[in-house]
Formats: structure tokens, sequence, C-alpha cells
């Protein structure tokens, strides 16, 4: 069998129609269609249920996804263990992680991971923790980091690689109270400035301004960058990662402000996919990440 049909499928699974898994594979429709088509042959049966809104797996199909996963997971394993007679560790490793930690904490590490492991391909991709565990789940990353108070996803494994700080911060000007929290209610009348959808703190800081004022409906901004410049320009307040306004509040250009009470403790977490077998590429980088955390390495960004 030509295992390009099973993960034809399975991304017709995930995108939910032929049309979506074609701009995500690269291919026409009508090579998705025919994927699919010639795995129904072999099948015996039908595997989608085709609606207008979309396509479903039938119970064949819902069977055959379970089993073309683990038939990937093995033809993985297979080539990299072939790769893998080599004395050194090589081939691609895809991590997800948040903007702030791909910007300041990995970028500054990737000239000592490439030093290390010159024959490793190492592929960053900026994700807040839903999409980056969604990534794991589907495939389409090997490790991720996500900053959260406690991720509890099912199938995962997760490495606690240290709490992590969060600053909030708005205009040097800033009318509000330096010397105390301000109140959800204050932070709804500053405004607040959140991240994407799925970022767990700026999602917890959305959720305090919600409850205080149930009309509030905070602009989104995609990145970090915006949301520090938006700040500095007074438009209102931002729950961001130390490390990502260290300089603008050395520098006056920001102010920081007491936490709001209510805000859990975040941490930053490595977490891999719990039954997928791991290709020697990625545990060496899984290894020099969390090694790279530990306190008093190098550039390390952990905190106590």
């Amino acid at each position: 069998m030509d295992t390009r049909l099973l993960t034809t499928f399975l991304t017709v699974l995930r995108t939910g129609g032929m049309t979506a898994a074609a701009a995500e594979l690269g291919f026409v429709q009508s090579t998705v269609t025919a994927h699919v088509q010639a795995l129904e042959r072999l099948a015996g049966t039908p595997l989608l249920d085709r609606r207008p809104g979309g396509v479903s797996p039938t119970r064949a199909g819902s069977l055959l996804a379970e089993h073309a996963r683990g038939v990937l997971d093995l033809q993985e394993r297979m080539l990299a263990e072939v790769a893998a007679t080599a004395t050194e560790p090589s081939g691609p490793v895809r991590v997800r992680a948040p903007e702030s930690v791909c910007a300041y904490w990995l970028a500054p590490l990737l000239p000592r991971l490439r030093a290390r492991f010159p024959d490793v391909t190492l592929s960053l991709f900026p994700a807040g923790t839903r999409t980056a565990l969604e990534a794991l789940a589907h495939r389409r990353a090997d490790l991720a980091l996500v900053l959260d108070p406690a991720p509890g996803p099912s199938g995962v494994d997760l490495v606690d690689l240290g709490a992590q700080p969060l600053s909030l911060v708005a205009a040097a000007a800033t009318p509000l109270p330096g010397d105390r929290p301000p109140t959800p209610a204050e932070l709804a009348a500053a405004g607040v400035l959140l991240l994407e959808e799925g970022c767990s703190y700026s999602d917890e800081l959305a959720a305090l301004v919600k409850a205080a004022d149930p009309a509030a409906n905070p602009p989104r901004f995609g990145g970090i960058e915006t949301a520090k410049r938006c700040a500095a320009a007074g438009l209102g307040v931002a729950l961001l990662p130390a490390v990502t306004v260290a300089d603008e509040l050395a520098a006056g250009t920001l102010a920081e402000l007491p936490p709001p009470a209510g805000l859990s403790r975040h941490h930053l977490w490595l977490a891999e996919p719990a039954s997928r077998w791991r290709s020697p590429a990625v545990r060496a980088v899984r290894a020099a990440l969390v090694d790279s955390f530990r306190p008093g390495a190098p550039g390390s960004p952990r905190r106590s």
C-alpha cells in the first residue's frame, strides 16, 4: 500500500473536506479524491460520509484512521532507525512554541544546537497552547513548549521547565495605580490588549475583565511586539512574559503594574506525544532543551 493514501485520508478527516486537505497537502482536489477512492477500493467499503458541509468518517473509516496513524508511526520509525545507523542524530525536528519562547529563548539556543547536531534540521513554529497541542496530536509537530499553569491533555507527556514570570505593563504615563494591583473593573475601563485566542495567560486576563464587565470585548492582537507598542502608545494594558518587556521597562517606555489578583502562576512545559516513537533527532533535541532550561544553564530563562 502507498502510505501517501493514508496521509491524505487523515488530512481529509482533520480538515473536514477534500478542498481543505488539497490546499494543505499542495495537491489538486482531484488527487485527494483519487487517493480516497483508491483507499476505499482497497478497503472494499466506503470510508467517508460526504455531506454538503464536509465529510465525516464512517465506522470503517474511523477504524482505518486509527490503524493508519500506527502505520505512519511505524514508517517514520523504520526510516529514522535506518538513518540512525549514522553516528550522529539526523533528520527533521518540528517544534511549536509561544512567540516569546521562539524569539527570546529558542532563537539564541539555535546556534548551539546547530553546532552540536549539524545533521538535524530544527524548525520553529510560533503557536499558543491549544494550537501547539493540536499540532502534536495531528503529527504536525514532534515537540511543543507551552506556557500554561498546568496543561492536562491526554496522550501527552509533560516536563516542567519551571515557573515563568509575567508582567502587566502599560504606558509610562498610565493613570492606573502602581502601588496596588488594579481591579478587574479598572482594567476593563483602561482597556486590555490581548494576544491571540488560545494564549493561556491572555485568555485568563480576558476572563477576569469579562467577569467585571460582561459587555467588555477587548481587542486581540496577533503578536507580542504589536501589543507592546500599543500599550506604550496608551491604548491599554497588556499581560506579557517578563522577558519580552525587560528592555522597555529599563528604558522607561513601559511601566509595570502589580498583577491583578486571581492570575495563575504559569510554567513552561515541554510536551511530547506519550505513545509515539521518537526519532534519535527528536530525542537529542528534547534532551538538549531540557538541559538548557535547567537552573544555571547558559541563557536559561528558568525562574524559581
